[in-house]
């Protein structure tokens, strides 16, 4: 679904799936959503206010601009999105609950204006009330932009995209320290569950995009690309099925994780999926989702992790994830399939002077047959042991195949010329949602 673009019409999540806040509804929850959204805006059922949150501050594509919102996939003249549209001719991306953020575009680089809505929501949020906050940060996707005074603090790293990803995350750290302290100081910390995990792993192809100084008082902007990551010792990175792409780092904190665990490593296969049912589970809520069930969609495949984050449970309830029709991972074992692209590994310092080729994406191996590793015993994946277990190899290959049959086709169509018509007419050049339909 996340592949999918905004102006496609069946883009997303499909209308008549519960969201996660939907759930946390009934059990008294005030909900809030900042920053990337991502999952479909169609109508107006498919923003963040449709789904649940009382108020939202977000954009809708995959990424805009950081300093004036301009989706830069879009153009006025196309409702596709490619090839990226050329300023003025882009459309806004930016969207207030059920508005334009007008107000706000282009008055501050966008991560300030996201720490600034959190602040506001945090300090006027009452306390007796329990409060779902999603604020999904747009650091560190594209394009790489991070305000001048944080890339002077990596002049250091000469690569323009690595010093500006390091600008960005150095950013979102603060905002995190202020959502933490803002917390502590409405007495909110100790009740809290804070979880801060990602969507798949760094971008590391070094060459990608261009980098420049055309603002000087903005330092490097790098327009077209998502480089500057580094997942050593892991294998690939984003765009692959190793586990540089798919194994990403992830963390709980807050009052409410007992204290005898801070501090601690929990292994065990966990989704970013399954956060859907913990978080129903923790409010008291079931996550069944029976509007979808209504509509013969299929049901949710989240588990409810707490019993063993908190230590309740020895493991896992999640040994297999399906991570795509060419990935599966089952327990210690990954089965890969097909042509694998982004086979590298990078090294403690990255991009460095092993780097040489000019698309990391190049570098390859043809798993048609099966790749297979143990990543208990070789989590870099450097060893494919496919044909010393076939045995292993034939069961994986047989789980993926019925698995398979389960994924849930998605049909987005092509993009609405009237998405962009609504932008352009009603919208004022903002992107918002353009069907209305009847439940």
């Amino acid at each position: 679904m996340s592949l999918t673009q905004p102006c496609q019409p069946d883009g997303g999540m499909p209308r008549n799936m519960t969201g996660v806040a939907q759930h946390l509804k009934q059990a008294g929850y005030a909900a809030h959503f900042v920053g990337k959204w991502d999952v479909g805006m169609a109508t107006p059922t498919h923003t963040p206010k449709g789904r649940g949150y009382d108020t939202s501050l977000n954009y809708f594509g995959h990424g805009n601009w950081m300093w004036n919102e301009e989706e830069w996939q879009g153009s006025k003249d196309h409702a596709q999105y490619r090839p990226p549209c050329n300023p003025p001719d882009c459309f806004k991306d930016f969207w207030d609950t059920d508005k334009p953020a007008s107000d706000l575009n282009g008055t501050a680089y966008e991560e300030i204006i996201f720490r600034d809505r959190l602040n506001e929501i945090l300090h006027s949020h009452n306390p007796d009330q329990p409060l779902f906050l999603t604020y999904a940060s747009k650091v560190a996707h594209y394009p790489l932009q991070a305000p001048l005074d944080y890339q002077k603090k990596f002049d250091f790293i000469e690569t323009p995209n690595r010093r500006v990803y390091h600008a960005m995350v150095n950013f979102l750290d603060d905002n995190l320290a202020n959502i933490t302290a803002l917390l502590k100081a409405k007495g909110m910390w100790e009740n809290t569950l804070m979880v801060l995990t990602s969507d798949n792993g760094g971008y590391v192809n070094p060459l990608h995009g261009d980098c420049d100084l055309s603002d000087p008082s903005r330092g490097y902007m790098c327009y077209n690309g998502e480089a500057g990551a580094n997942n050593y010792p892991l294998r690939g990175g984003k765009y692959s099925f190793f586990e540089g792409g798919i194994r990403a780092n992830a963390f709980v904190s807050g009052g409410f994780v007992p204290k005898h665990l801070r501090g601690t490593i929990n292994d065990g296969i966990v989704h970013i999926a399954d956060w859907y049912a913990t978080f129903a589970a923790l409010a008291g809520v079931d996550p069944t989702d029976h509007k979808a069930a209504a509509s013969n969609l299929p049901p949710i495949d989240s588990l409810n992790m707490w019993p063993f984050l908190s230590g309740a449970a020895g493991s896992s309830p999640r040994d297999t994830v399906l991570v795509s029709r060419e990935c599966l991972v089952h327990k210690e074992w990954k089965l890969l399939t097909k042509e694998q692209h982004y086979a590298n590994w990078g090294g403690p310092q990255y991009p460095n002077a092993s780097t040489a080729h000019d698309s990391i994406a190049n570098y390859k191996i043809n798993c048609t047959g099966g790749c297979l590793f143990n990543l208990t015993a070789d989590m870099e994946e450097r060893h494919d042991v496919a044909a010393a277990f076939p045995s292993v190899l034939d069961f994986l290959m047989d789980l993926k195949n019925n698995l398979t049959k389960t994924i849930f086709p998605r049909h987005p169509g092509r993009a609405d010329p009237a998405c962009a018509a609504a932008a352009e007419h009603r919208y004022g050049g903002f992107y918002g949602p353009w069907l209305e339909l009847d439940d």
